[in-house]
């Protein structure tokens, strides 16, 4: 009888660890596949290449800007999956030359994101490589981050995200969701 009851004890303590490890490993595939995938990610591999960023920097911006929809537009005319606007996109566009016209191909993700990854890297050069300011500059604009330094609001050394005071609310919940998103792609997929 003792034996009969240890067996069925060992059967559930079984069922239970391969229940377990189902669930976990699905819940990773869920989580990947549906809050955090690589939409894009042959184009954003490309262009981060080009700009000597990391590609999952460039998916949690993506992801943060526009949740990966293409046609996105902010109330702040900000458009596709980088959210660039028109005056930003031109400015960019001047350097590289990669469209004849920005207006209209904003929404095609290969002129976006060689624009946003071009964009990105300009800010990063900025900032003298860091990744911080130029994650508030991409949000706040490059103007209202220079600001910020020179006043002593933002220091111009910036390199954590929780526990800090910006001027734009927006700005420093932007910074910590980029930041944290930015770690789940290097966590799931490095």
């Amino acid at each position: 009888m003792k034996i009969k009851k240890q067996g069925k004890i060992l059967k559930f303590i079984t069922f239970f660890v391969i229940f377990t490890i189902v669930l976990f490993v699905s819940s990773i595939l869920i989580i990947k596949k549906l809050v955090f995938p690589l939409k894009h990610f042959d184009v954003v591999k490309i262009e981060a290449s080009k700009n000597n960023i990391d590609p999952y920097l460039i998916m949690a911006i993506i992801k943060t800007e526009s949740n990966f929809n293409k046609e996105a537009t902010s109330n702040k005319k900000a458009k596709g999956l980088m959210q660039i606007r028109d005056t930003t996109a031109n400015d960019i566009n001047n350097k590289i030359n990669l469209v004849n016209q920005v207006e209209g191909n904003l929404f095609d993700e290969n002129v976006n994101i060689a624009l946003g990854c071009k964009y990105f890297n300009d800010l990063i050069s900025n900032y003298n490589g860091n990744y911080y300011l130029a994650i508030c500059a991409y949000n706040a604009g490059m103007g209202n981050v220079n600001k910020w330094i020179e006043e002593g609001k933002v220091d111009k050394n910036l390199n954590e995200y929780t526990n800090i005071s910006l001027p734009f609310e927006e700005t420093r919940k932007y910074l910590k969701k980029v930041i944290i998103s930015y770690k789940i792609y290097r966590k799931l997929y490095s």
